[in-house]
């Protein structure tokens, strides 16, 4: 078998033949409703505007990627029945027949152009999917069905990437801006569920596309309510108003194990809670002296970083804010999935450490500082913004907290007023198969012109870094890929502290009467994956 027949075998037989359509068993019921309480809501409805999971979760229902994960995120066919390498550096994907978008039109492959393109030139995102296009040097249709990606070196993981990349109507939605898709117009898909309509900060509601290419949407009509509060979502979860809720509080879990009358799934994410630190700007705008005037940005020392991590007791949050729903974090992933350092603990509590490193950092003092975070989006954040600022100030620093309505404080997060992070040190969190996800994502080189970097909110920035990626990014064999990958890993979370990881939430849900969920690695709740049984 010769070098590139053995690519063709790789990247493309091994894994269109592990997809199995889901058939429709008896056990579904066509015209049933669902109504699911959903913790999160997303920041738009334009498919390309932001690699965020609300907006993923929003927009799967409705559109389709080319290839997709599953709940376990492994990658299987979506809209292209498969792909392969023709050469080192051009992948042809081949799209399903008989595909039809929710307007009656045939899925051709210029739509796929139109969206891959269009993914990384949406104006004012706050996260943009051009992460996941910037390996792409040109896009070609040589046939209605064949879509031809040119990649700028050898790109091994391209079908990850383009994963995530929804894809939508060209004739529908050229010449859109975002507030148009914001309005409801040109939300046509391909996927199991129509649009709806949108109650921003209510619901949304989606119908059944009975034409869809796969097995029958279960459910007639899919209704998404936002219910921010965990307590509440469980009120509505006992009163029947919902039959499915995501993001149980974690304290909650042992009582609805033992409720007959209840089904909980849950599974260990792919998720990492984390601090981002301003790292590029001198004065940083939520820092001061004790006395409240400016100072110059503390977080660009690497001593007041580690200072941060060792001040804060993990194995606490996850016993007592977290109920134990949670493992403590000391990388972009569980050392589980491929590419991680395995042998790495988390940095371990030690307050007298942490003070030590500020004072030879010359902050022996301290400082004032505001921590911000959200207020709904992930389990018990605000709890867990409080419990680190309380670690925090027992090392002697001044801390406040502002937790923010995700949408809010994601934007202020990213660009702000004048176009640059807003706030000096955050809370939040990021998904990813793997390491080179998170690397491309949180820690490359901030470049708005790639999309790389994309969600680098602190902009650390290390060429050696950007380097062992670039290298990871082309490198086909695997073994020698992930060394690259946990090298990367280690020089930037461990050596340089670019983040501070602290913990990996468990994913859980929790439902009624006849109605199970898959859980999902991602944490992501669809209606593809509630089931009545």
């Amino acid at each position: 078998m010769s070098n590139l027949d053995r690519r063709k075998f790789l990247f493309g037989g091994v894994v269109a033949a592990a997809w199995r359509p889901r058939l429709l068993g008896a056990a579904a019921l066509p015209g049933v409703p669902l109504v699911m309480g959903c913790t999160t809501e997303p920041t738009s409805f334009d498919p390309l505007f932001q690699y965020f999971g609300p907006n993923r979760q929003a927009h799967f229902p409705i559109f389709e990627p080319l290839a997709a994960y599953d709940a376990r995120l492994g990658v299987v066919p979506a809209l292209a029945e498969s792909w392969s390498l023709l050469d080192p550096t051009t992948w042809e994907f081949i799209l399903r027949e008989g595909v039809r978008f929710h307007d009656g039109t045939a899925l051709e492959a210029q739509d796929v152009t139109f969206s891959l393109e269009r993914a990384s030139t949406v104006p004012n995102s706050p996260s943009t999917m051009g992460v996941y296009t910037q390996a792409i040097r040109h896009l070609t249709a040589p046939h209605r069905r064949a879509v031809r990606v040119s990649t700028k070196t050898v790109s091994p993981l391209l079908v990850r990437d383009l994963a995530n990349i929804p894809i939508v109507s060209r004739r529908a939605a050229s010449g859109l801006a975002t507030a148009d898709f914001d309005r409801g117009t040109g939300l046509i898909g391909t996927g199991p569920y129509r649009f709806g309509r949108w109650d921003k900060g209510q619901a949304i509601t989606y119908e059944a596309f009975t034409p869809y290419w796969g097995s029958a949407p279960e459910w007639s009509t899919v209704t998404a309510r936002l219910i921010p509060d965990g307590q509440e979502r469980l009120r509505a979860l006992r009163s029947g108003e919902v039959q499915l809720v995501d993001q149980v509080p974690p304290q909650e879990m042992a009582r609805l194990l033992g409720d007959p009358a209840t089904h909980v799934a849950r599974v260990e994410s792919n998720f990492v809670m984390y601090l981002h630190m301003d790292q590029f700007r001198d004065v940083t705008p939520s820092i001061t002296d004790r006395s409240g005037r400016p100072i110059g940005n503390p977080l660009r020392d690497v001593r007041v970083r580690r200072a941060l991590s060792k001040a804060i007791d993990r194995d606490a949050i996850v016993r007592d804010v977290l109920s134990g729903a949670a493992s403590p974090a000391s990388q972009f992933l569980p050392s589980t999935f491929a590419g991680t350092i395995a042998d790495l603990g988390a940095e371990r509590h030690d307050p007298g450490v942490a003070r030590e490193l500020l004072a030879a950092a010359g902050f022996a003092d301290g400082f004032k500082m505001t921590i911000h975070g959200t207020k709904g989006r992930y389990p018990n954040d605000t709890a867990v913004l409080e419990t680190i600022a309380q670690s925090f100030t027992k090392i002697g620093l001044g801390v406040d907290t502002v937790a923010l309505p995700p949408t809010e404080f994601f934007t202020r997060a990213s660009s702000g007023r004048d176009g640059l992070p807003e706030f000096s040190l955050i809370l939040t969190g990021w998904s990813s198969v793997d390491p080179s996800g998170a690397l491309k994502g949180l820690v490359t080189t901030f470049d708005k012109s790639t999309g790389a970097g994309s969600s680098n909110r602190g902009r650390y920035s290390n060429a050696k870094v950007d380097a062992l990626l670039r290298d990871a990014l082309a490198t086909i064999e695997e073994d020698r890929r992930a060394a690259l990958l946990r090298e990367a890993t280690r020089l930037a979370v461990v050596e340089d502290q670019a983040i501070i990881p602290l913990f990996y939430p468990t994913n859980i849900w929790a439902s009624t009467g006849s109605l199970k969920y898959d859980p999902r690695v991602d944490g992501s709740t669809f209606p593809m994956d509630a089931h009545r049984v």
